[in-house]
């Protein structure tokens, strides 16, 4: 699925820009790993509310 993969690269790199110390946390959510981490469920939700607003 494109969304979540987008997603994912997203978080990851909004973490890294924050200097969030935890690399390996990153990796995870690159590589999928932690889709029910809070920042992923967070930003899926916002995902699919951005997503369904395009296609009203």
């Amino acid at each position: 699925m494109e969304l979540i993969e987008q997603v994912r690269a997203a978080v990851a790199d909004a973490l890294d820009a924050r200097g969030f110390s935890n690399k390996a946390f990153v990796a995870e959510l690159r590589e999928g790993k932690r889709d029910d981490s809070p920042y992923m469920v967070g930003a899926l939700a916002w995902a699919e509310r951005e997503q369904a607003w395009k296609t009203k």
